[in-house]
């Protein structure tokens, strides 16, 4: 990574930015002010161009709802189609009719979310009032010189006996009222109580001791009426609701116009940020940043051809933060994401994608480990990467799962797993053949298990050596070249003059070997005792710092090389599982009913065992580099490059290419 720095006229800063983020190389940083100098203030345009996204993305959003895009899970690989600038910027002439119609189509999602309340609303009330759809007069009738008309409503069930009943023992000495009951059930009843007008404070009074409550609303015409009006305007409000949507869907044809909005507003929201990084006189502009030494020459040599620009290029400082870009070869290059998700290298850190795709894609198949899985991810990566063409990070995660799918199918046949034990299946079940040897090498569902786990465990050895061997180069390189001998060797030859000793517990191992291993693993206890302490004070202070470290050797060694009997157990869950499947699906004993039944089985119980195990592979792959290799001799805490570039889902430039 170099450090650049650019100084040329105010009037070419617009022309400059515009190139540089077409071209995708340069990370505009940060820098301290020159004096004379000032910073441009951009927020307020970044606010409002973050704004206008912001619109443009919940109008495509509602628009998907109401006319969704057509396009196939296969076309999310597809890679941005390219655009001439002269092209982009007739576009660029066209975002504010765009605009409106993004408007437009929010407009018609607010009228109809405003009509959907209208009509919850009107449901809530014809809901309340429906129990009083039966009464022919308006609950607020008006009273008569002599009468009136008390409505309202019990919280339990009445009928019109029971309540003359209660009202003649509250008041025996008023019986001119007539009571009829509107609505009755053991949650609520309505009831009209006619009574004299002189008698209506009292029987009131009367019916409220126990639970009579008049409406809060006393509508003037009768509820069924009110009902049916309510109908007509709820009926309305759903013509309108249809008229927006019909608005929204009138814009089918624009999703790739409001992507391409998205994509204008987010390249122009980028660039003002980049902008808050420039300082500028009246007349000049400044500039700092990052950029790869393989984009270097060519980049200065356009900028130069094309602005009048004094640029410089320097070596970062030592104490200078520089950013981070990944480069690897096409085997390597897919597992970097995997390592960005725990973090970037740090400046002292070697890159550990090349060692670290090697392992990734070994464990991943012996963890997934069935030939018929990996033919399927063999396949889907091969159609996606033939026919779409995927760029960027989407290629490297597509080949990423290519090289698991291969190592999967490589496993696969080497413990004899294919759909689990379909091969065997299929020839006793419809051929009357006998069982045949599926594995071509170790069989972990059978006789091979305890072997199977020791190949594991070496494996993980190895692994492990791997990375405390990056630990002893990174010493030597680093001028510890005493230290990078001495705690590489002898850890080395303590675990490694172990393991044929402990593996003499499970199976056979000659006396002379396990001899020869117990002096080196003596040798190398010995070499850690006198060795990892060195760094300490007094005789008794290095030799109790020697045996503290022996003891996280063991300990530490120990459980890590434990840890990679998930390879084994991974692998016998998927081969299991579907030999299990395969089981399901033979039971019948009729031909036509088992064939039936095993095609449904089939597909459905290894669909299912297909998804499980590839996340459990995904997971735990993951897990065996970050926990147990990284933690050998990777620190990490590198920030990653971000240039300034077009980020675009829709659009690159034809005129440059877009490397960033």
């Amino acid at each position: 990574m170099q450090k650049i720095e650019l100084v040329s006229t105010l009037d070419k800063s617009k022309q400059i930015i515009d190139f540089l983020q077409r071209r995708g190389v340069v990370e505009v940083t940060e820098h301290e002010l020159p004096e004379g100098m000032y910073k441009f203030d951009t927020s307020y345009n970044i606010s409002q161009l973050d704004k206008f996204r912001q619109t443009a993305t919940a109008a495509k959003e509602i628009l998907n709802t109401y006319a969704p895009e057509k396009v196939s899970l296969l076309d999310s690989f597809l890679p941005p189609g390219e655009i001439e600038l002269s092209k982009f910027l007739d576009k660029a002439d066209d975002t504010d009719i765009t605009m409106r119609k993004c408007y437009d189509i929010i407009e018609a999602d607010r009228e109809i979310k405003e009509a959907r309340a209208d009509i919850i609303r009107i449901n809530t009330t014809n809901t309340s009032l429906s129990v009083w759809k039966d009464l022919d007069i308006p609950l607020k009738l008006k009273p008569t010189r002599f009468t009136t008309v008390l409505a309202g409503t019990f919280p339990e069930m009445q009928t019109q006996d029971s309540i003359r009943e209660r009202l003649a023992e509250l008041l025996p000495d008023i019986d001119a009222f007539e009571v009829e009951t509107v609505y009755s059930s053991e949650m609520q009843s309505c009831a009209v109580i006619l009574c004299m007008r002189k008698d209506a404070d009292i029987i009131n009074d009367a019916l409220r001791s126990f639970g009579f409550v008049k409406p809060t609303e006393l509508p003037d015409r009768p509820v069924s009426e009110i009902i049916e009006e309510n109908e007509e305007k709820i009926s309305a409000l759903n013509g309108e609701i249809d008229r927006q949507k019909e608005i929204i869907t009138s814009y089918a044809d624009e999703h790739s116009e409001i992507d391409f909005l998205i994509d204008y507003f987010t390249l122009r929201e980028d660039k003002y940020e980049a902008l808050k990084n420039i300082s500028a006189t009246d007349r000049v502009f400044y500039l700092s940043g990052f950029i790869p030494k393989k984009y270097c020459q060519k980049t200065v040599k356009q900028l130069e051809d094309k602005f009048e620009a004094a640029i410089t290029v320097s070596e970062p400082s030592e104490d200078e933060e520089v950013p981070v870009l990944l480069e690897n070869n096409a085997f390597a290059a897919p597992v970097e994401g995997i390592t960005e998700m725990y973090s970037l290298p740090g400046r002292n850190d070697i890159d550990p994608n090349a060692i670290m795709a090697f392992f990734y894609y070994v464990f991943f198949g012996m963890m997934f480990s069935d030939a018929g899985y990996g033919l399927l991810m063999v396949i889907a990566t091969l159609i996606v990467l033939l026919k779409k063409k995927p760029e960027g990070q989407k290629r490297k995660t597509v080949l990423m799962y290519l090289y698991c799918g291969i190592s999967t199918m490589f496993w696969g046949v080497m413990f004899g797993s294919f759909f689990g034990d379909l091969i065997n299946v299929i020839r006793t079940n419809y051929f009357g053949l006998p069982e045949m040897r599926l594995y071509l090498w170790l069989n972990p569902q059978g006789d091979d298990l305890m072997t199977t786990m020791l190949f594991c465990f070496l494996f993980g050895i190895i692994h492990l050596f791997v990375g405390l061997g990056i630990k002893g180069y990174m010493e030597w390189r680093e001028g510890d070249k005493f230290g990078a001998i001495v705690d590489t060797l002898s850890v080395y030859m303590a675990v490694g003059g172990a393991a044929p000793i402990c593996a003499g517990m499970i199976i056979e191992i000659p006396d002379s070997v396990k001899n020869i291993a117990k002096y080196i693993a003596l040798a190398g206890v010995a070499l850690i005792v006198l060795t990892a302490g060195r760094s300490s004070k007094g005789i008794f202070g290095k030799f109790g710092a020697g045996l503290y470290a022996l003891y996280n050797v063991v300990s530490g060694y120990l459980s890590d090389v434990l840890s990679y009997s998930r390879l084994l157990a991974l692998g016998l869950v998927t081969g299991i599982i579907g030999s299990v499947v395969n089981l399901m699906g033979t039971l019948p004993s009729n031909m036509i009913v088992k064939t039936v039944l095993f095609v449904i089985v089939f597909v459905f119980g290894h669909a299912v065992n297909f998804g499980i195990n590839i996340i459990g592979a995904y997971v735990h792959t993951n897990r065996l580099q970050y926990v147990e290799f990284f933690s050998r001799f990777y620190e990490g805490g590198g920030i990653a490059f971000n240039p300034l570039k077009v980020n675009s889902k829709t659009f690159k430039f034809k005129e440059e290419t877009n490397n960033g």
